[in-house]
C-alpha cells in the first residue's frame, strides 16, 4: 500500500493527511457499534438458554436451535477480528497526529509501551479477578491486544509492505504452527486455544497480532487518502473472494470440515483459534463496514449514530464495565431466558451504557488525569 512515511514523521504529506487527526468521526461511530455488538454477545453468553457452544477448531459443531441464533452470533464474526484491527489503525492514526505536533519518536514508542502494559494488567487484575476467585488465569482479549501494542511500538516504522507481507503470511500460515514441544502457558500465549486449568486462553498472540499489523498498515494508507472506501471496498470483494475459495475448497485452514454451500454448516468457522474462512470473512466485514461508516459520517455523523459515536469514543472504558455490570446482573438473576428477552436485556445495556460512556467521556476530556488518559 502506497503511504507517506518512512519513519516516524511523515515525509511530504498529501493534503488528505493534513485534514486527518486521530479522532475521525467514522471511527467513533464504527468502533461504537463494534462494542453495542460486542455487547449483544455477552449478553447472549450470560443470558440466552439457546446459545450454541463456542467455535473452536477441530471440536463438535455447534448447534443452533433455530435460524435467529444462528445470525445473532453469526453476525458477529467480524467483531472480535475488526476490534483488534481497529487498535492498529488507531495507533497508525494517533502516530501520525502526534508526529505532526512534534511528539518525539522515542515518546510514542513509550506511550505505546505503557498503553499495552496498562491493557495486560488491568486484563489480569480488573477483568481476571472473578477468574482469579474461580482458581484460574485467562489470557484473553485485552492481553492479546496489548502484546501487539507492545510489538507495533517497536516494529511501526518499517515499511508498510514488509508488515503487510508479514502479517498475511502470519494469518496463511499459523494452522501450520506446531507448539505442542512449548510449555503450556505460551502455547496459550503464543497459538492453541487453552480452556482448561489454570492457565488459559481464547485470543493467542500469532493470529490476533498479525491482524492488529494489518490494521496498522490499513490505517497508515487512510491516513494519507482522501476517499479510503475507494479501497476499502475491493479489498473486502477480494476478501469474500478468498473466503469461497477456501470454505469450497474444504481442505486447508478450514478448522472444520468441508460442507454443501446450501448448508448452515458451510456457514460455521472456527474461532479458537481463527481458521482461515472466519478471518476472511471477517476481514471482508471490516473493510465493508469501515466503508459504510465513512461514508455515512462523511458530512457529520447522523442523529441515528450518535450513540454508537458515544460509545466509540471510550470503547475500553465501554468493555470493562458492560462486562461488570452484565456479570452482576447474571449472578442475581441466575436465569436464562429466550432470544428475545435477550435482546431486551441488551438494549437496557446500551441505554444504560450511553449514559455512563457520556458522562466518562465528558471528565475525560474536560477533567483528564493518569487514569483517563489510558482509560
Amino acid at each position: 500500500m502506497a503511504h507517506t512515511w518512512t519513519n516516524e514523521t511523515p515525509v511530504a504529506a498529501s493534503p488528505a493527511s493534513a485534514r486527518h487527526t486521530a479522532r475521525e468521526a467514522y471511527v467513533d461511530v464504527f468502533r461504537g457499534l463494534l462494542v453495542a455488538h460486542m455487547a449483544l454477545d455477552h449478553a447472549s453468553l450470560m443470558f440466552n438458554a439457546g446459545r450454541a457452544s463456542e467455535e473452536i477448531a477441530g471440536a463438535v459443531l455447534p448447534v443452533y436451535s433455530d435460524v435467529w441464533q444462528f445470525l445473532a452470533r453469526f453476525s458477529g464474526v467480524p467483531v472480535a477480528p475488526a476490534f483488534f484491527f481497529m487498535a492498529g489503525f488507531m495507533v497508525a492514526l494517533t502516530s501520525l497526529a502526534r508526529a505532526q505536533r512534534g511528539v518525539p519518536a522515542a515518546e510514542v514508542t513509550r506511550r505505546l509501551v505503557v498503553r499495552g502494559l496498562v491493557l495486560i494488567a488491568v486484563d489480569a487484575l480488573v477483568m481476571g479477578f472473578p477468574r482469579a476467585l474461580m482458581g484460574f488465569y485467562s489470557f484473553v482479549v485485552l492481553s492479546s491486544i496489548g502484546v501487539a501494542l507492545i510489538i507495533l511500538a517497536w516494529v511501526r516504522n518499517a515499511p508498510s509492505t514488509l508488515l503487510l507481507a508479514a502479517a498475511l503470511s502470519m494469518l496463511a500460515l499459523h494452522p501450520l504452527l506446531d507448539v505442542s514441544g512449548l510449555p503450556v502457558a505460551l502455547q496459550a500465549i503464543l497459538h492453541e486455544p487453552v480452556r482448561t486449568g489454570g492457565f488459559r486462553s481464547l485470543y493467542p498472540v500469532i493470529p490476533w497480532c498479525a491482524i492488529t499489523i494489518v490494521g496498522y498498515v490499513v490505517g497508515r494508507d487512510a491516513a494519507t487518502r482522501a476517499q479510503p472506501l475507494r479501497l476499502w471496498l475491493p479489498l473486502a470483494g477480494l476478501c469474500l473472494v478468498v473466503f469461497f475459495i477456501v470454505r469450497v475448497h474444504g481442505g486447508y485452514g478450514n478448522g472444520y470440515p468441508p460442507a454443501p454451500l446450501d448448508s448452515l454448516q458451510f456457514w460455521l468457522f472456527a474461532k479458537y483459534p481463527p481458521d482461515l474462512p472466519f478471518l476472511a470473512w471477517a476481514l471482508a466485514g471490516t473493510f465493508a463496514g469501515l466503508a459504510g461508516v465513512w461514508w455515512l459520517t462523511r458530512d457529520g455523523i447522523p442523529a441515528l449514530l450518535h450513540p454508537f459515536a458515544v460509545f466509540g469514543r471510550v470503547p475500553f472504558f465501554f468493555y470493562v464495565v458492560h462486562f461488570y455490570i452484565l456479570g452482576v446482573a447474571a449472578a442475581v438473576v441466575r436465569t436464562k431466558f429466550s432470544l428475545p428477552q435477550t435482546v431486551l436485556i441488551w438494549l437496557l445495556l446500551l441505554a444504560l451504557m450511553f449514559w455512563v460512556c457520556g458522562w466518562y467521556h465528558t471528565k475525560k476530556r474536560d477533567r483528564p488525569n493518569l487514569v483517563t488518559r489510558y482509560f
